[in-house]
C-alpha cells in the first residue's frame, strides 16, 4: 500500500513534470520571438541599405547609361560628318572591332560581323599591306604607336586613300592587351 507521504510525492513529482513542460513549451515561444526581432532587424537594414545606397546607385547608373547613349551618337554623327571612324584590335582574339563609319569605308556589310586581323589587313593594297603588317607587329611587341598613309580596296572594288593611326593598350602590369585606333577616309567627298 501506498502511504500518504509517497502519493504527495508523487503527485508533486507530477506537478513539476507538467511545469516543467509547460515551461519548455515557453521556451521556444521566447526563442521565436528573439528569431523574429532578428530577422525585423536584418529586413530594416536591408531596406536602409537598399534606400541610402543601392537606390542612388541605380539613379546614378541611369544618368550614366544616357549619357553613354549621347556620346555615342555625338561621335557616330562626328564620324560620318568628318568622314573618319574608330576601330579597337583585341590582342587576345585577334579581331577587330569596327565602327560604324569604319564599315561603310570599307563597304563591308554588318552582316558579315567584325574581321579577324588578317581580314582587315587583307583589305589594305597589296602594295601597302608591308608597311601595315610592319606598324601593327611593332605595335604588338613593342607598343609603339603607329600613323600611316595607305590604300584599301572597298568590297565593291574601289581603291580609296586612308589614313590610319593606331594606340596601344596596356594592363596595369605593362602587357599590351589591345591597339585603339582611328581611320580617315582621305577621298575627296561627292559633291550634293
Amino acid at each position: 500500500m501506498l502511504s500518504v507521504d509517497a502519493i504527495s510525492s508523487k503527485e508533486s513529482k507530477l506537478v513539476l513534470a507538467k511545469k516543467g513542460r509547460a515551461a519548455n513549451t515557453m521556451a521556444p515561444s521566447v526563442d521565436t520571438s528573439c528569431i523574429l526581432l532578428s530577422l525585423a532587424f536584418v529586413l530594416l537594414l536591408l531596406a536602409v541599405i537598399y534606400f541610402f545606397f543601392f537606390r542612388p546607385l541605380k539613379a546614378e547608373l541611369r544618368r550614366t547609361k544616357r549619357e553613354l547613349a549621347r556620346l555615342a551618337l555625338a561621335m557616330e554623327l562626328s564620324e560620318a560628318i568628318g568622314r573618319l571612324g574608330s576601330w579597337h584590335l583585341d590582342t587576345a582574339a585577334e579581331t577587330v572591332k569596327w565602327s560604324d563609319y569604319v564599315f561603310d569605308i570599307h563597304a563591308r556589310p554588318h552582316s558579315k560581323g567584325e574581321p579577324t586581323l588578317a581580314e582587315a589587313i587583307a583589305y589594305y593594297h597589296p602594295d601597302d599591306r608591308s608597311l601595315v603588317e610592319n606598324a601593327v607587329a611593332h605595335a604588338l611587341s613593342d607598343g609603339e604607336d603607329f600613323e600611316f598613309r595607305a590604300r584599301i580596296i572597298t568590297e565593291r572594288g574601289d581603291e580609296r586613300p586612308v589614313l590610319a593611326r593606331g594606340t596601344c593598350q596596356f594592363e596595369r602590369d605593362g602587357a599590351i592587351v589591345g591597339v585603339f585606333g582611328c581611320f580617315v577616309d582621305l577621298s575627296q567627298p561627292k559633291q550634293l
